[in-house]
C-alpha cells in the first residue's frame, strides 16, 4: 500500500520505509515539520490494515500520514473514528 500527506485538500504520494507505527510516527515526524514547522503531538488511527497518522501544532493546524489503497477512503473512516472517540493522541518528545 502507499503513503500519502495530506495537506490543502489534496493527497500527495511520498516514499516512508515503515514496518512499525512506531517507525511510521518517525519517518512522517520529518514531514510534518516541514509544513507545520512545531509539532506538539500526534494522533493515531489504525485499522484493517490502514494507518493514518495526524501531526498538530497547537490545537489548530495539522497535517495527515496516511497508508491506504484509497487514501479519500481512508480518511473518512478516520473522521468517523474521530467523533466516536477511537483515535488515541500522544504528545511528541
Amino acid at each position: 500500500m502507499p503513503w500519502f500527506v495530506y495537506k490543502d485538500d489534496l493527497f500527495i504520494p511520498v516514499d516512508i520505509k515503515a514496518l512499525t507505527i512506531n517507525e511510521a510516527v518517525s519517518a512522517g515526524l520529518p514531514i510534518a515539520r516541514e509544513v507545520l514547522g512545531v509539532v506538539d503531538r500526534y494522533c493515531l488511527y489504525e485499522v484493517g490494515g490502514e494507518v493514518i497518522i495526524e501531526y498538530w501544532r497547537d490545537k489548530e493546524l495539522s497535517v495527515k500520514l496516511i497508508y491506504a489503497n484509497d487514501p479519500a477512503r481512508a480518511l473518512m473512516r478516520f473522521y468517523d473514528a474521530e467523533r466516536s472517540g477511537l483515535v488515541r493522541c500522544s504528545s511528541v518528545s
